[in-house]
């Protein structure tokens, strides 16, 4: 045998080194192909999670904005309700002044008293209408019944004390003396 010449062994690893690779890429390359398309959909998924949680934390802020910012219009709106509550009782002795005072000399008396129920209208102070209404115990506080024949039962018959309100709260429900004809009296 010439030296040149290849042995058997010899051209049996030529071939398998000619051999075009590609068989064994493709081999390793549709699993790479799979754990991309595999790391891709986890990415997309935590995405869209991340996408929903960051929208729940948007309504969730926008939530706690309208609550607090109603709260605070609330504090506002009532801030002055214990100075209020506090002023009643001088607005009950200015209108007991007022009636014990009669002709000119009460008349300092009555623009006083009108300045100050008109301040206290202007905080947002309400007195609750009363007299000759059906008696309503959300505003109305009943101190005594009467009989009267020429009212219906239910209606109120004399106001003891007016009772006030901030906007929509009730500072002092009205003391009230009310019609019930028939059956026994409270006296």
């Amino acid at each position: 045998m010439a030296k040149d010449a290849p042995t058997v062994e010899e051209g049996a690893a030529k071939k398998e080194s000619a051999r075009p690779a590609f068989p064994q890429v493709a081999e390793s390359a549709a699993p790479e192909d799979e754990t991309r398309e595999d790391e891709s959909a986890d990415l997309r998924r935590e995405n869209d999670e991340l996408v929903t949680r960051l929208k729940y934390l948007q309504a969730d802020f926008e939530n706690y904005r309208k609550r607090t910012e109603r709260e605070v219009e609330s504090v506002v709106k009532f801030a002055h309700e214990v100075l209020l509550s506090r002023l009643l009782p001088v607005l009950d002795e200015m209108d007991s002044a007022v009636a014990a005072l009669e002709g000119t000399s009460g008349e300092g008396v009555r623009l006083v008293r009108d300045n100050l129920v008109k301040a206290l209208q202007e905080a947002g102070l309400q007195e609750i209408p009363a007299m000759g209404r059906p008696f309503d115990a959300y505003v109305h506080d009943c101190v005594q019944q009467v009989p009267d024949s020429g009212s219906k039962d239910g209606v109120i018959n004399e106001v003891v004390r007016k009772g006030y309100r901030l906007h929509d709260r009730i500072l002092r429900p009205a003391q009230v003396i009310v019609v019930k004809n028939g059956g026994e009296t409270n006296a």
